[in-house]
């Protein structure tokens, strides 16, 4: 009897709001990443049933740290990657198959699949843009070459040296 219950649980369910974020590889070109998205994502969750509600292009950003996964046997890193969003709507029991098919998928990075309140069928898109990095001195490089430039302080200075350098300090400077 408690399976008939789940049975009829399951045909009365409704689809879900969800949203997926995503990372794409940095490799596909940008005048391919609106048909990579579509094969990727799009084409699967209406196969699943699914229904597109909005979604959220994606752009060039700089991640936080290095993300490794491993793509034809080779473990690739990444520093870069296309961030995008999109929101749908799915039966609940046809995510399992969404993700392990997402899974399976060179070209996505990671994603994060999130379930949304009824009401939230919109993205609404952050303000951020991609800046690269200049590569800059760590404060600790720049500490060190500091110290290296200064002359060693255990050096035995005449009277004077000492005398001079009092003088240098206690003068004030011209304004």
């Amino acid at each position: 009897m408690d399976e008939t219950v789940k049975d009829e649980n399951l045909d009365q369910q409704e689809p879900r709001i969800y949203e997926i974020g995503y990372l794409l590889t940095p490799i596909i070109p940008q005048d391919a990443l609106a048909e990579n998205i579509t094969q990727i994502l799009k084409v699967l969750i209406d196969e699943l049933g699914g229904l597109i509600t909005s979604e959220m292009n994606p752009s060039m950003i700089r991640l936080a740290y290095t993300i490794k996964k491993n793509i034809s046997n080779k473990k690739e890193r990444f520093n870069d990657a296309y961030f995008g969003a999109l929101r749908f709507k799915l039966m609940p029991d046809k995510l399992v198959t969404l993700k392990g098919n997402l899974d399976k998928d060179n070209k996505i990075i990671r994603y994060l699949i999130i379930n949304m309140p009824k009401d939230e069928e919109t993205i609404i898109i952050p303000k951020r843009t991609y800046q690269r990095r200049e590569t800059q001195a760590q404060p600790f490089e720049i500490e060190r070459r500091e110290k290296e430039e200064e002359p060693e302080k255990n050096q035995e200075m005449s009277k004077e040296d000492i005398d001079k350098e009092i003088n240098e300090l206690l003068e004030e400077p011209a304004n």
